[in-house]
């Protein structure tokens, strides 16, 4: 399977949270927030958290969260095949 199948074959919320990640880490290279993440991939905060989990298992993302329920999310390097399917 090619990595343009493979993109096809995520949820589109999956696209719209690695695209927003991409977009701010070409930016700023900063953690983004999970609140301003929510906001621009306008996904509730439980459904951003549970593909943000499964993301993090692959090895795709790195999560922070604190005490207070509050954190943020930094997209990690990648295989350049990888990253090219997200494009």
């Amino acid at each position: 399977m090619t990595p343009e199948e493979d993109a096809a074959q995520l949820p589109p919320e999956v696209l719209r949270i690695l695209f927003e990640l991409e977009q701010d880490c070409s930016r700023s290279g900063a953690p983004l927030s999970l609140a301003r993440l929510s906001k621009r991939t306008e996904l509730r905060m439980s459904t951003l958290r549970r593909y943000l989990t499964l993301l993090e298992e692959a090895g795709v993302v790195s999560v922070t969260l604190n005490e207070d329920g509050t954190g943020n999310v930094l997209l990690l390097p990648q295989d350049p095949d990888i990253t090219s399917a997200r494009q």
